[in-house]
């Protein structure tokens, strides 16, 4: 099969259109063809496939060609004549164009279906961010002005952790070299990027640049017990993140060789990737809302940023490619050895959390883009761990050791921690026949039962058992 044959066994669509003849409203196939992922216009072929051909090949190619250099830019393409069945026929091939977006004299098209679009002033608007013609972090901040707005301090210590010497050159020239500052005249200006990094009041210009911390007793938004808005530097603010994170998480411990180890329930590597990714990431044109970090009380932690994926990401993308919506800024964490330039950050996350044999994360893509981690029901913190241990032994009828171990499995169970026997015994050093008893007792109270296999199958709370937990953690 030759080329014409495999068109034109296509029936029209995302990738093909057919027209009769040529007429100036060609001009919104070409565009929105070079505005989308490319395709061919038949010229001489009804919408059903029937060729009618045309007369006059050589006039109707200059036609074509006129209304491709009239489109802004002019839309590039190449031309093919063939003959069918003794009748002409022009294929217009359209290339998806470099020089996004193309207009033409009615406006702006993008190529949907069997059909061209046009697009609407806020379309246009999320094209060209999506398409990155328009960079936010590459944008001169015209308020900002050097050196009164200048955080000398920020920059000193941006210089020591990427190890750049500052022997032989100005300030200016090395603000210059890290591409956050312009000359324009005689001004040193500042683009976005830099008065994130550089600013001695980031939110005084960049009023969304705003990291909220949020802990919360429940699993709902609703009572906050504390809150802290940062609106530092950049490079603060994630200092101040993980501050915040570690001071209202609960530590566990390990003694091994006669030493004491502490671990914070979630490692810090995978939290600190995760509000690295937020800062970094994070679509700065959508200016309606902040990043946060939510800490909720015995069931999660979630870092949100605005914005979804960046364009070009699919969530299957994730830890397999990686896209920098905002380039300067992934560069400058890059140079203080904050991130890896491959954009590795995900599979840390989940190497982090194997390895503390916790779940992996959850990823919810909408507007925002956000990290859950489940966190580990045992750890749920010391007053809703004994409210729920004096229920569930006044309801149940057991107390001491054993009511303690069903608490945690019960618990464990709720954060997302798989079980099996074995685990189970050696996690409280007791017989694995002690632990049946305990798991036998669960179940004929419809707490818990088994899934899987005898050997790769884990415990599984019931509904019963959670409606329990999310009961007594709101009494």
């Amino acid at each position: 099969m030759n080329r014409l044959d495999f068109i034109l066994s296509q029936s029209e669509g995302q990738f093909a259109e057919f027209k009769r003849s040529v007429s100036k409203s060609i001009d919104r196939e070409l565009v929105a063809f070079a505005n989308s992922g490319g395709g061919n216009v038949i010229i001489g072929v009804s919408n059903d496939g029937h060729i009618v051909g045309i007369a006059n090949i050589n006039t109707q190619i200059s036609r074509v060609e006129s209304i491709a250099r009239n489109c802004d830019p002019a839309v590039p393409i190449k031309i093919t004549p063939y003959k069918k069945d003794g009748k002409s026929i022009l294929v217009v091939e359209v290339a998806s164009g470099g020089d996004k977006p193309f207009a033409c004299s009615s406006g702006f098209y993008l190529r949907s279906g069997a059909s061209a679009q046009k697009m609407t002033r806020d379309e246009i608007i999320e094209f060209l961010y999506s398409s990155g013609q328009v960079k936010w972090d590459e944008k001169i901040c015209e308020d900002f002005l050097y050196p009164r707005d200048f955080d000398k301090e920020a920059f000193r210590y941006f210089l020591d952790m990427a190890g750049i010497s500052s022997a032989g050159m100005t300030a200016e020239n090395l603000l210059i070299n890290i591409a956050v500052a312009k000359r324009q005249g005689k001004r040193l200006k500042f683009n976005n990027a830099g008065v994130l990094f550089f600013a001695k009041d980031p939110a005084r210009f960049l009023k969304h640049a705003v990291v909220d911390c949020m802990l919360l007793s429940g699993m709902e938004k609703v009572d906050i017990l504390d809150r802290k808005e940062l609106k530092a530097n950049i490079m603060e603010n994630v200092k101040q993140a993980m501050i915040f994170l570690e001071s209202h998480l609960p530590l566990r411990y390990e003694i091994k060789n006669l030493k004491r180890k502490e671990f914070l329930e979630i490692p810090k590597e995978a939290l600190r990737e995760a509000v690295l990714n937020a800062v970094i990431h994070r679509d700065y044109h959508f200016d309606g809302a902040w990043i946060t970090v939510e800490i909720y009380g015995g069931d999660r932690v979630e870092i949100s940023d605005p914005g979804g994926l960046p364009p070009g990401m699919a969530l299957d993308d994730l830890g397999k490619k990686s896209v920098h919506r905002n380039q300067i800024i992934a560069e400058l964490f890059h140079r203080m050895g904050e991130v890896e330039k491959a954009g590795s950050g995900i599979n840390r996350i989940k190497k982090a959390l194997s390895e503390a044999n916790l779940p992996e994360p959850q990823f919810l893509i909408n507007s925002f883009y956000t990290i859950q981690f489940k966190r580990p029901g045992e750890n749920v913190g010391i007053n809703v761990g004994v409210k729920f241990g004096v229920k569930f032994g006044v309801k149940f009828g057991v107390k001491g050791d054993r009511r303690e171990r069903m608490v945690s499995i019960l618990l464990g169970l709720y954060g997302g921690q798989p079980f099996n026997t074995p685990n189970l015994s050696e996690k409280f050093d007791i017989g694995t026949r002690t632990i049946e008893k305990d798991l036998s007792f669960l179940k004929s109270n419809n707490l818990i039962f088994f899934e899987g296999a005898a050997k790769t199958g884990k415990y599984t709370l019931t509904d019963k058992a959670r409606k329990l937990i999310e009961e007594w953690k709101r009494g």
